[in-house]
Parts: structure tokens; C-alpha cells; sequence
């Protein structure tokens, strides 16, 4: 490499294959044998790209410009209370490469692609299977990892695609229910099975490296009571003896199923298209939070788990409603009642 200048680099590393690492160095030999002299990482990192630049900030403009269009791609973790935005992106290289091309071509100057060596493609062969098999030995858990039902999840590939979480191994997309891994096969168009969890992200984390910081702090699994909130219900709801309900309102054609452990708002049901003033915060953050899975039209294209009657009237009406006069089954006795029954 010449000595006029530096260079901004983008590498890899198999010990988390969903980032590259994208930062300056004089001399990018000298600043990777720097990294490899850790023992933190159980393989070595390796130059995958170099653009040659005048500048010593010049990767700060890198990720400045990346932060634009893509911020949540960028590591960053909190750490005693405290912001830590590092040099790390969940990105492919190639996508890397594409941001240094564009880069480069303002000042005429063309990035270096280095092959890589058989010991390199080895060790991303043993790190990829190595990680595929501790998921099938553990699988991966949205519950363990303390992520709600109803909780965004994005694909590191394209942030405009969006799914949610509806159970502890399980997904929303487009209205369909599906896996992470899945999903992951369909988007990167693969014919065999993929590891999802290294594709996709809850609040800016990627959710393999989420996984391993709670298994290293020793919180992984820790969070299992969280599942049982407003969210879609656990399949072990049958448990309990079902019982249909219907909204008593006509005008909101609205169905939920009454079990032992809090109604379910059916699919399909038609819900208000606007808010009473009566309708307090918490209605309007529900309203929120599952505005994904509300068509245009206001009917709910997914099951929606409530722990009152109350909550889930609110829900349909807009407004600040009891739901046990709100609810009334098939032959019209109304939820009141069923429930004065229940307790004699």
C-alpha cells in the first residue's frame, strides 16, 4: 500500500458475521494485527476492502453518511448509563464495498477488494456452522431475550421491511405467520436453511449479538414472565375453557375469545377509526403499537391477546368503556352476567 495517506477499511470477522467493521488507519496491515493481538474474539479479522484518502476523518464522513439513510445499522449499546457508538455495521461487505465505491468515485479514487485466503474461507465455514448448531441445540428466544409480542422487528438488509413478534420462536410478515430463519431464507433467496437470527434486528441490534450480550451478563432467560401482556396469546391457551364473545355495539362488528387467562381479540374484527377524548394514554399507545396489523379499512389482520374485557372494548370502541357490559355472547347474556354466574 502506498504511504501517502490512509485508508478507510472495511473488515470482517466469522465471529460475528453480520457486521463489518468500517474505520481509517494509516496503515491497515498494522491496525488489524493491532485487533488480532486480542483474545476477545475466537477468530481474526481480515481486510476485506480499502479506499485510499487524503483525509483522516474521512471515515467519520463513512459513517455520518450511513447514519443518514440507515442509523440503525450502526452499533450502539449502552454501557453504566452511557451511549457507545462504535465502528461496527450490520451490513454485508459487498453493501460496504458499494458505499466506498460511491465515496471514492468524488475524489476518483477506487476501493481494493482483497480475496481471501482458504484459511480465511475455513474459519467462516467453522463459525457459521458452529453458530447454526448452538441454535439448534438452544433455540433462539424472543421471550429469553425479554422482546414482547407486538415488538418491531427489522431485516439488516433493507430496514423498510418489517415483521412482529407473535410468539416466543415466532413472527408476523405481511399478515402471514412465519419463522426469522424462514424469512431470512425467502429474502436472501437461498436454497438451504439459513440462521434468521443474523438477520434481523430489535432496536438496532442484530438479534444473534443481542442473544450472546444477555447470555455473557448472564440475563438470558430471565425475562420469560414478560410474555404474559397484551400480545398475541401462547398456543398453550387452550388450556383453558374458550368461550366467544361479541362487541355489543353493532356498528363494530367485533368477536373475542373469553379463556381463563383474558380475551383475545379476534382476527378480522372492526375496531373504531378514531379516538374518544375519554380514551386515555394507554388506549392510544395499544392503538399504536399494533397499528401494523390494522388495516386501512380498521380491521384487525392478526389475534390480539388483552388481560381485561375492559382493554379490549377500549381497544374497539376508542373509548373508555367497562367492558363487561361491552361484551355479550351469542345468545346476548352479557359478560356481566357470565361472570356473576361464574362466581356463584
Amino acid at each position: 500500500m502506498p504511504n501517502e495517506g490512509g485508508y478507510i477499511y472495511v473488515l470482517t470477522n466469522p465471529s460475528f458475521p453480520e457486521y463489518v467493521k468500517i474505520g481509517y488507519a494509516d496503515n491497515v496491515d498494522e491496525r488489524v494485527a493491532q485487533l488480532n493481538r486480542s483474545e476477545c474474539t475466537p477468530f481474526a479479522f481480515r481486510i476485506y476492502a480499502t479506499l485510499h484518502v487524503t483525509s483522516r476523518l474521512a471515515d467519520k464522513q463513512v459513517h455520518k453518511l450511513i447514519d443518514t439513510f440507515k442509523p440503525e445499522l450502526h452499533a450502539k449499546e449502552n454501557v453504566n448509563g452511557k451511549l457507545r457508538v462504535r465502528e461496527f455495521f450490520a451490513m454485508s461487505a459487498a453493501e460496504a464495498v458499494e458505499i466506498l465505491t460511491m465515496i471514492g468515485s468524488i475524489y476518483d479514487e477506487r476501493p481494493q477488494i482483497y480475496a481471501s485466503s482458504k484459511d480465511e474461507q475455513q474459519e467462516k465455514k467453522i463459525a457459521t456452522d458452529a453458530a447454526i448448531a448452538t441454535e439448534r441445540r438452544s433455540p433462539f428466544s424472543f421471550y429469553k431475550c425479554g422482546i414482547r409480542n407486538g415488538s418491531k422487528i427489522v431485516y439488516i438488509g433493507d430496514p423498510s421491511i418489517v415483521c412482529y413478534v407473535t410468539g416466543e420462536r415466532e413472527i408476523s410478515y405481511n399478515g402471514e405467520k412465519t419463522s426469522l430463519s424462514a424469512l431470512a431464507k425467502k429474502l436472501l433467496k437461498k436454497s438451504k436453511g439459513v440462521q434468521g437470527t443474523l438477520y434481523f434486528t430489535y432496536e438496532g441490534e442484530v438479534l444473534s449479538a443481542l442473544r450472546k450480550r444477555l447470555e455473557d451478563e448472564g440475563v438470558y432467560g430471565q425475562n420469560d414472565e414478560l410474555t404474559v401482556t397484551e400480545g398475541t396469546p401462547q398456543e398453550n391457551s387452550h388450556e383453558a375453557e374458550e368461550e366467544i364473545l361479541y362487541f355489543t355495539m353493532t356498528k363494530y362488528d367485533a368477536k373475542c375469545r373469553r379463556t381463563g387467562k383474558g380475551y383475545t381479540l379476534l382476527k378480522g374484527s372492526h375496531i373504531s377509526p378514531t379516538l374518544k377524548s375519554s380514551c386515555r394514554d394507554d388506549g392510544k399507545k395499544l392503538r399504536e403499537k399494533y397499528a401494523a396489523i390494522i388495516s386501512s379499512d380498521f380491521i384487525t389482520l392478526e389475534d390480539i391477546y388483552f388481560s381485561s374485557s375492559s382493554t379490549a372494548a377500549k381497544f374497539v370502541s376508542g373509548s373508555s368503556v367497562n367492558g363487561k357490559l361491552y361484551w355479550k355472547t351469542k345468545d346476548g347474556v352479557l359478560l356481566k352476567d357470565l361472570l356473576e354466574n361464574d362466581a356463584r
